[in-house]
């Protein structure tokens, strides 16, 4: 039986986590405002290198975590905020205190809360990695119609338009906040920079260098992303080729890393008193630690086995 004041601990951290989720949306709503006062106000002639330092400043002062996580779900595309995560977290993490039966009320709830983090974030990056794929799949496509574009005689902010109202999403939107950037003062290669940030595709980094370069010491940029484009294809077939030669190897890691879980929860369903000798020795805290840190190394190592950087 749970204790009465853990029910009122689990309540009392639902209610913060409300809390911080409904004053993280004002203050969004709040920041949006400002923002858009801010950009008028800017028309009359804004002061780039002031606006650069203070980006300059305002990413210095995050920590580490605080950026990868910023990062994470800036390149993710998911379009719930940082408090909506941390609600649904910790509705995760309340379920999973009711349903496992793990012995211990502190083992239970720090077990729970690194479960449903873990869970958090292992969607988050599923949906970053499918994201990526899916860019990867347009960039070529994005630059045959700016290479086309260019030889038609147009300007590169109008190819940037071009692929922001002919592509769909997520390469099309991305460039449309490029082509916004620069309607409002920032330069190719800094609304470019930030594309890459926001995307984090490591072959956009390539495209970015080129155009930089291209703008500032001139060439024939067309040809240049031309090449560019072949190359990509070349090296996404490539890659197709080897996710099809692993595949098998993959889907025996896959199925090792979930068969222990799978087969635990099976076994809880079906007689919850098979593991009642076990939970109730002295030493099944320890022995469950130590299980779940060595599933957890070996999937690591099984990861990195299955899955090869072409």
């Amino acid at each position: 039986m749970v204790e009465t004041w853990l029910v009122f601990v689990l309540i009392f951290a639902c209610s913060v986590v409300a809390a911080h989720q409904l004053q993280a949306g004002l203050a969004g709503m709040m920041r949006g405002r400002k923002s858009v006062r801010r950009r008028l106000s800017g028309l009359g002639g804004p002061d780039p290198a002031a606006e650069l330092d203070s980006q300059r400043r305002r990413s210095a002062g995050q920590f580490f975590l605080t950026a990868h996580w910023h990062r994470l779900l800036l390149q993710s595309g998911t379009r719930a905020s940082a408090g909506a995560l941390g609600l649904r977290g910790g509705l995760l993490a309340l379920a999973l205190f009711v349903l496992l039966p793990v012995p211990g009320v502190w083992l239970r709830l720090c077990a729970c809360l690194l479960a449903a983090g873990l869970v958090v974030l292992l969607v988050l990056r599923v949906k970053r990695a499918r994201r990526l794929a899916r860019f990867g799949e347009q960039l070529p496509d994005v630059l045959d119609v700016i290479v086309r574009s260019l030889r038609a005689g147009h300007p590169l902010s109008v190819s940037l338009a071009l692929v922001a109202r002919e592509t769909s999403e997520p390469a099309g939107p991305e460039f449309a906040l490029v082509v916004d950037e620069m309607n409002y003062g920032r330069s190719i290669a800094e609304a470019l920079d930030g594309l890459h940030q926001r995307v984090g595709h490591p072959e956009l980094a390539f495209v970015v260098a080129a155009i930089a370069i291209a703008t500032q010491t001139g060439g024939n940029l067309g040809e240049i992303l031309g090449r560019l484009s072949r190359m990509l294809r070349d090296r996404f077939r490539l890659t197709r080729r080897v996710r099809a030669l692993t595949a098998e190897g993959r889907f025996s890691g896959y199925a090792l890393s979930v068969m222990p879980v799978a087969l635990f929860v099976a076994i809880n369903l079906v007689s919850a008193a098979y593991y009642a000798e076990f939970w109730a020795s002295p030493a099944s805290g320890t022995i469950t630690a130590i299980a779940t840190g060595l599933l957890v190394v070996g999937n690591l190592v099984i990861y990195r086995l299955v899955n090869f950087k072409v």
